[in-house]
């Protein structure tokens, strides 16, 4: 879970403010550096060795030519700037960001914790990693308790959404959408009937919010295998190693789904309309087809 978020978002909006006047200037005038732009004039630390090219202020200070490699960058207003230009960043700095960083950022200190990995080598709870969600540390790991017991620091609904996207896949907003109160719609009642029986089949606890929610950790769970007793059905789950994550392998039927899209494109193009030029225009006051109609309130530049 390699995420260098704050790094990322200094490079990658460094110059993506919306247009003020003080863009139409450049940094030598206005003294005004773009939002989420890296601090200049800021010594750098001692372990932080950049490549030669990187150049440096006196005192080891950080300046415009220690990351841009375009002339005159200072003196050029900010709404003139070639932000595509190979060297804006230096050595192809905007093809791979992380690359860029870590040529005065160490890659490891800078890597995001995987705060699922909640057991040390000896099987004891590393205690901090509970603490990123919880206030309090659940000692009694083999009983079954209630969401609103385990004092978590955000809604159970919104725990999730920050280390990870309110949309991580397919169908997660239909999900997380839905209710299954049991005075709702039947197919709502039948389906929450359902789940019931399977929670008592399987022995597992499938948990909803307190309006029936269906929530990230109904079908997620966020302690791996271990954290939660064995009689704890909040603990059961598949298995799996939190640490490499989901896993994939090449499979025959690549073969089998690649022939089904190819056979589904296929016939979407034959039920295509065919395309045709407007030969004659009715009820318009200019003629569209040459663009005359457009041109009279629209102005495109060559």
């Amino acid at each position: 879970m390699k995420i260098w978020f704050f790094l990322l978002l200094i490079c990658n909006f460094a110059f993506a403010d919306e247009s003020t006047d003080w863009q139409t200037q450049s940094y030598k005038q206005s003294k005004h550096l773009p939002d989420l732009h890296h601090a200049v004039d800021v010594k750098l630390l001692d372990e932080m060795q950049p490549p030669a090219e990187f150049f440096l202020k006196e005192d080891r200070k950080i300046g415009c030519k220690t990351c841009h490699g375009l002339e005159k960058l200072a003196e050029t207003p900010y709404d003139k700037i070639d932000k595509n230009a190979p060297d804006f960043l230096r050595k192809d700095g905007y093809k791979k960001l992380e690359t860029f960083c870590a040529n005065c950022h160490d890659k490891k200190v800078h890597e995001r914790p995987n705060i699922h990995l909640m057991l040390e080598e000896n099987g004891e709870i590393k205690k901090e990693n509970c603490l990123f969600c919880h206030s309090e540390i659940n000692k009694q790991r083999d009983k079954l308790r209630p969401l609103v017991d385990t004092h978590l620091r955000l809604p159970v609904e919104k725990i999730c959404v920050g280390c990870h996207l309110k949309t991580p896949h397919f169908n997660s907003v239909e999900h997380t959408d839905a209710k299954l109160e049991p005075d709702s719609k039947s197919s709502a009642r039948k389906m929450k009937e359902h789940l019931k029986n399977l929670e008592q089949e399987k022995g597992v606890r499938l948990p909803l919010g307190e309006k029936g929610d269906v929530l990230c950790v109904t079908c997620h769970s966020p302690h791996p295998q271990g954290v939660l007793g064995e009689q704890n059905p909040t603990g059961k789950q598949v298995e799996g190693d939190a640490k490499k994550g989901i896993e994939y392998k090449n499979h025959s039927w690549n073969e089998v789904m690649k022939a089904d899209k190819r056979e589904r494109l296929e016939k979407i193009a034959a039920s295509l309309p065919a395309y045709q030029r407007i030969e004659k225009e009715v009820l318009l006051r200019l003629p569209a087809k040459d663009g005359t109609l457009c041109l009279s309130c629209h102005e495109f530049e060559d």
